[in-house]
């Protein structure tokens, strides 16, 4: 790649970020590599800014937060690696089979990734993956996923809306999320004892934006289901069933005393969060939340 269309890719690839920062100026840059080190084509990134052709790119990401390797955003977030694993599609264009990491980690952490627009397969704003993960069982499971993605300012324009309902609640604290589940969230129903768990988040507490993007998401997900009467929902991020070993823990009952399986689960963060909830299709198809708060067993 000519050093002039490594420029151009620089200079596309800050903008890029420069949007998605105006949606979280808490924005942080997970990468494999240091930004510095990141490679276009034949060029770093380093060597890029070094021609002197990008010197207000340049200085925007020095106040850029970039963290390498993708391991610390997952060790963050405190999620398990080793029971899963993310490939772009075999159909792809572009690197088929090959690993997603970053990709996967957008998917797994309900992020955005930032894809350099290399090739036109880059400017997709959902990038399908396969995810292998170890389930329940012990068994490796295979399912498709789409990564929220962005390769350009425009796209990250598209994402805006979804980003910003996750990212910014409509609510100052858990009473008032409580308060308005029946109206923002129709799909969802709450047994009794994830009042108190709801209604406790404090104002502030950034335990508050995971939360509500969270049960969004699952309600989200519960009125697809409805209105294309496909089989199972599909979640815009991780859901996967609790393993045999801890099941015992999901068990709570409903409203009507009756003792139910919360088994599948979604992590929250920060910090080691869980929501536990079940899948009914009688009479009407719906999830009913059985647990938000920490980790179960763990307090």
């Amino acid at each position: 790649m000519a050093i002039e269309v490594a420029i151009q890719h620089l200079k596309s690839l800050v903008a890029t970020i420069r949007h998605a920062r105006a949606i979280d100026d808490k924005l942080v840059v997970n990468s494999v590599h240091p930004l510095n080190s990141v490679m276009i084509g034949s060029h770093t990134v380093a060597a890029i800014r070094n021609t002197g052709s990008c010197v207000e790119e340049s200085q925007y990401l020095k106040r850029v937060a970039d963290r390498s390797p993708l391991r610390l955003a997952v060790e963050e977030a405190r999620v398990d690696v080793a029971s899963f694993e993310y490939k772009l599609q075999q159909s792809a264009p572009v690197s088929p089979g090959c690993a997603a990491d970053a990709l996967g980690l957008a998917h797994r952490l309900d992020g955005l990734a930032v894809s350099l627009l290399t090739d036109v397969y880059w400017s997709a704003l959902e990038v399908n993956l396969d995810l292998l993960e170890l389930s329940a069982t012990g068994d490796l499971a295979e399912q498709t996923v789409s990564a929220r993605n962005a390769a350009s300012p425009e796209g990250v324009a598209s994402h805006r809306p979804t980003l910003e309902d996750r990212l910014r609640p409509l609510f100052q604290d858990g009473r008032e999320l409580w308060a308005a589940r029946a109206e923002r969230l129709p799909h969802l129903e709450f047994i009794p004892r994830t009042r108190a768990q709801i209604e406790g988040i404090a104002a502030g507490d950034p335990f508050l934006a995971s939360v509500w993007g969270k049960l969004k998401g699952i309600n989200d997900a519960i009125a697809q289901w409805k209105a294309l009467r496909s089989a199972h929902p599909s979640y815009p991020f991780n859901v996967r069933p609790e393993s045999s070993s801890r099941i015992a823990l999901t068990r709570f009952n409903d409203k009507d005393g009756m003792t139910l399986e919360f088994s599948d689960h979604t992590d929250l963060a920060p910090g080691e969060g869980r929501l536990h909830f079940v899948v009914l299709a009688h009479p009407t198809r719906r999830a009913l939340i059985g647990h938000v708060g920490r980790k179960l067993g763990i307090g």
